[in-house]
C-alpha cells in the first residue's frame, strides 16, 4: 500500500454507512482475497475475489455500494448493486443486447457462466434471473436457439 494512504481508516463506527448505500471508490491494490479500495477518500475497504466480474486495474475509480460493515468495523464492498437492483439491471442490459443483435442472442440458461460473465459483468443465476423476468413481462421468448425480442 503506498504511504498516502496512512490517514485511511482501516474500520468505521456504526451507523456511517447503511447497507447497499452507493460510494465512491478507487482501486489501491490487488490482494489475495480480492481487491482492495479506497471509499470515499477516506476508508479502507474490500472486494471479494467472488464478487468481481470484470477487468479492473489500480487506480480506476468507480460507483460501488457498502456490502457489509463487520462487528469489527471493516468494510466489504462490492462493485454491483443489491441483487434486486441488479437482476433489473441486467434485464436491461440483455434487452440492449438483443437489440444490438437484431432480436436474436445465443444467449440462455444453458450458456456458459464464463460466457454469460464476459458479456453481462453478473453470475449465471443472476442472468437467469433477469431473462425469466423478460420472459413473465412478455418481453422475450426463450426458444431452442437462445432468446428472442417479442
Amino acid at each position: 500500500m503506498k504511504n498516502h494512504d496512512e490517514h485511511l481508516k482501516e474500520t468505521v463506527q456504526p451507523g456511517i454507512f447503511t447497507e447497499w448505500q452507493e460510494v465512491d471508490v478507487e482501486i489501491v491494490a490487488f490482494v489475495d482475497l480480492g481487491i482492495r479500495v479506497v471509499i470515499n477518500d477516506e476508508y479502507l475497504g474490500l472486494v471479494y475475489e467472488n464478487n468481481l466480474y470484470d477487468q479492473y486495474h489500480e487506480g480506476q475509480k468507480l460507483k460501488a455500494y457498502i456490502k457489509l460493515v463487520r462487528e469489527d468495523g471493516k468494510i466489504d464492498v462490492s462493485f454491483q448493486p443489491k441483487k434486486g437492483e441488479l437482476v433489473f439491471l441486467t434485464a436491461d442490459k440483455i434487452l440492449a443486447h438483443l437489440r444490438t443483435a437484431g432480436g436474436k442472442s445465443s444467449f440462455s440458461d444453458k450458456s456458459a457462466p464464463e460466457d454469460i460473465r464476459n458479456e453481462f459483468q453478473v453470475s449465471k443465476k443472476v442472468f437467469k434471473q433477469a431473462i425469466g423476468k423478460l420472459y413473465k413481462k412478455g418481453k422475450i421468448k426463450i426458444t431452442d436457439e437462445g432468446i428472442e425480442l417479442n
